[in-house]
């Protein structure tokens, strides 16, 4: 009888050690960067060049303006399609060209052509947005608020 139950233990040790899963294996993640977040941070950014403008700091509005354009660009790079949609392809049309009178009007040291440039700027955000179908996300300069611990005086 112990013989018996001694072949049934080994039976079932033996079951148990080939019957394993195999070692726990990663959970592959998806690499796509998250578009709301680049967005977000192009959007603190965009904020940040409407209180340089505002203020008619245009040191600071450039250092803004060219810190926006990065993003615009990492946005392209690192999310050029979301949910089908053509973001790089967009970012060419609708964003960069809007920047351009922005650049002239920091460059000339314009206060006035600079809030001008921001409209121009946030217009072209929200255009984007209703091409893709995110009409609901509405972009405004946001220049009545200043929510940061910076001053934007000249």
């Amino acid at each position: 009888m112990k013989k018996f139950i001694l072949m049934i233990l080994a039976m079932t040790g033996l079951t148990l050690v080939f019957s394993q899963p195999s070692p726990l294996q990663p959970i592959p993640s998806d690499d796509a960067p998250e578009l709301a977040l680049l967005m977000g941070d192009l959007q603190r950014l965009t904020h940040k060049l409407a209180l340089s403008a505002e203020a008619g700091n245009a040191e600071l509005a450039a250092f803004y303006l060219h810190e926006s354009q990065e993003q615009l660009r990492k946005i392209q790079t690192e999310a050029p399609e979301y949910e089908n949609l053509p973001v790089a392809l967009l970012i060419d049309r609708l964003a960069h060209p809007a920047y351009e009178p922005m650049q002239s009007a920091v460059t000339a040291k314009d206060a006035k052509l600079m809030r001008e440039g921001v409209q121009a700027i946030v217009q072209a955000c929200n255009a984007c947005h209703t091409a893709t179908q995110h009409a609901f996300i509405r972009i405004t300069p946001g220049t009545e608020v200043n929510p940061f611990n910076q001053s934007f005086q000249p």
